[in-house]
């Protein structure tokens, strides 16, 4: 006959779980409602406060070796493959969220170029220049903040962001700075800066592949200005 003793206890736990979360819980309390996975029936709370005096931290239970961790009264080869498998699965959740990250910041229109760099200016109070330098395809190796002024300008730093640029091997430069007090249409001191700023980087090699100026939720690509007035446009690789 099953053991009926914690079974209410562990449903409260689960339906506190799907309601709230697993923030409201403590380590120790989420490391007992992992282990009703291995453990099917009775109290998995003691070995989970076992397991978090023996290694003292919910992270270094996750990242012990399978022998330490049948070494913890309570814990037998499933629980411990339970406990180096959800590990595994986070490293490999991490390292797919950084694949993804990479792969979607791929700056090759203006439209994503804009949509990249508005939620990070759009609250600015004061004049930020942020250069982010960008592989062949286009993708974010880095992105830096080049300067910050007060309500109304801010440098363009060429020799920084040329530098910069060179150290990550990148082959092309996006730049975006706001307006915080103005409208996202480009001034003449900034038409001027980025074609100083396009000379430097294409007298090493590198591409400058758009300025977008940002005020608050709107933007505008300089070189589609540029470009609409030339009859061009970025393509989409």
């Amino acid at each position: 006959m099953a053991d009926d003793t914690h079974i209410g206890h562990r449903k409260r736990m689960m339906d506190k779980f799907r309601r709230f979360g697993l923030a409201v819980f403590d380590d120790h309390e989420a490391l007992e409602l992992l282990l009703y996975f291995a453990v099917r029936q009775g109290d998995t709370n003691p070995t989970a406060h076992r397991l978090m005096r023996r290694f003292g931290s919910l992270h270094a239970v996750l990242e012990a070796p399978a022998e330490q961790l049948e070494q913890v009264e309570g814990v037998g080869p499933r629980t411990a493959d339970l406990l180096r498998l959800t590990f595994a699965l986070f490293a490999r959740y991490r390292a797919d969220v950084a694949r993804m990250e990479r792969l979607c910041d791929k700056l090759n229109t203006y439209e994503r170029i804009g949509a990249y760099f508005v939620p990070q200016l759009s609250t600015e109070r004061d004049e930020v220049l942020l250069a982010a330098y960008l592989d062949g395809a286009g993708r974010v190796l880095k992105c830096e903040e080049v300067a910050r002024g007060g309500h109304a300008q801010v440098a363009v730093d060429a020799y920084k962001i040329a530098s910069s640029a060179l150290f990550c091997q990148a082959a092309g430069v996006a730049i975006a700075h706001n307006h915080p007090n103005g409208k996202a249409v480009p001034s003449a001191e900034d038409i001027e800066a980025t074609r100083a700023l396009e000379r430097t980087l294409a007298g090493l090699g590198l591409q400058l592949v758009d300025h977008c100026i940002v005020a608050r939720e709107r933007y505008c690509s300089l070189f589609q200005l540029r470009n609409s007035r030339m009859g061009m446009g970025m393509g989409r690789r």
